[in-house]
């Protein structure tokens, strides 16, 4: 069960947050972070910059860097864009895009809680990435974008925050991606223990976004415990995170897209896939998308098609195999596109449900993509139950939308 504790750091001035809180920084290209990092020195984008954010020519080394990236956090806090906490804090954290919102609990729990398997995971880290954000806490010093957790839903828990939610704001803005996010600040200790307590009968909370910050997150508390000890209750120990309930949040799925066809013509792509698929030409070429488990959505040719996989095939017992992003891969990619590692091959790139049909399209048709493919979009329950199973889904299986942000809270190390 999470113990949700509150935290020390500071806070976004209200007046400075649209400026200063980051976009979403993993789905923005290095060259496009570089420019608007370079356009915006206010931004808090300037104090997680990478190597790939610099010109390629002379890019600084991995101490340069985070010697940069120490020095425009110390500048930020000292030009006033934040107010330090007077007391420790737990927040409430709504995000609001488009006509969905969803609201969580920004707080601290231990890193033991991953250790445990208490923080249920989906998806296998890179090591080097893993490495390079512990290094990134110790040396900096700071975390600031919450990792994003889900609980199942509580009724309790729900009725707390709707009572909470009811006064105004402390912070309310919109970032320029249109994301409304405002929070409310829970100072008050009584009012703090109740809510540790109401989330007391959750049993497991399931990672949603921030796999490799969690791993980092635990290394960096392994790391330092060597050295300075391990009493429990050290910042080093904590983890900064954000829990919503499971019936709010917003999974998009990951759509997959082929440079070539492997050698094949467009027909016998079609051959080769009728042996596992029913496929028709969408009814609907302009608004066509997959409507249930099982179905793609294929362009190609500058044509929609409907693909439904054949009855059989598949095996609902396996939370992973059961996955579209797995029959997907197991019955097209790989035996009919030769796209057998998912993670690392070139010829397969990957598209957020976010950008749609359009954004598959704009692949095929402005960057020359050979094939793309739209997936009905991963559920929450099969997200956990994957999580339960202890295994994990192909990569680029879940998208969510909104995502918390780096900028609004942050935490000294």
């Amino acid at each position: 069960m999470p113990k949700i504790k509150p935290f020390d750091g500071f806070l976004i001035r209200n007046e400075h947050a649209e400026q200063v809180v980051a976009p979403e920084y993993d789905t923005v290209p290095a060259s496009q972070r570089r420019a608007f990092a370079d356009a915006n020195p206010q931004n808090f984008l300037n104090t997680m910059r990478l190597q790939e954010d610099f010109d390629p020519n002379a890019p600084p080394s991995h101490e340069e860097l985070l010697a940069f990236n120490r020095r425009n956090l110390e500048r930020l806090l000292a030009e006033g864009y934040f107010n330090p906490l007077e007391k420790p804090c737990i927040f409430i954290y709504e995000l609001t895009h488009g006509d969905h919102g969803q609201t969580g609990v920004v707080c601290e729990i231990s890193a033991d809680e991953y250790d445990q398997g208490h923080v249920r995971k989906h998806e296998n880290t890179r090591r080097e990435r893993e490495d390079l954000l512990a290094q990134y806490q110790k040396e900096v010093g700071v975390t600031s974008c919450p990792i994003s957790l889900a609980y199942p839903q509580s009724k309790e828990i729900d009725a707390f925050i709707k009572t909470q939610t009811a006064a105004p704001p402390l912070l309310d803005f919109t970032t320029g991606d249109d994301v409304h996010q405002r929070v409310w600040c829970i100072d008050d200790q009584q009012t703090q223990n109740k809510l540790s307590a109401l989330f007391e009968s959750v049993e497991n909370t399931y990672l949603t976004d921030g796999h490799h910050r969690a791993a980092s997150g635990w290394r960096y508390a392994e790391m330092m415990r060597k050295t300075n000890g391990n009493r429990g209750d050290e910042p080093y120990n904590q983890l900064l995170v954000a829990l919503f309930s499971d019936h709010e949040l917003n999974l998009y799925p990951f759509n997959r897209c082929v440079r070539d066809l492997g050698g094949k013509s467009e027909q016998q792509v079609l051959d080769a896939l009728a042996e596992r698929f029913r496929i028709n030409v969408a009814e609907n070429q302009d608004t066509f998308e997959p409507s249930e488990h099982g179905e793609f959505g294929m362009y190609l040719g500058k044509t929609w098609y409907c693909l439904d996989i054949k009855p059989g095939l598949i095996d609902y017992s396996d939370p992973v195999a059961s996955l579209d992003v797995s029959i997907l891969q197991d019955h097209i990619l790989a035996p009919v596109l030769g796209i057998v590692d998912a993670r690392s091959d070139p010829r397969l790139d990957y598209v957020s449900g976010v950008e749609g049909k359009a954004g598959l399209e704009k692949k095929s048709e402005q960057e020359g993509w050979a094939i793309c493919f739209s997936c009905y979009a991963t559920s929450m329950d099969q997200l956990m139950n994957v999580a339960d199973a202890r295994a994990l889904m192909p990569p680029k299986s879940t998208y969510f939308d909104p995502k918390t942000r780096s900028g609004v809270f942050v935490r000294l190390k």
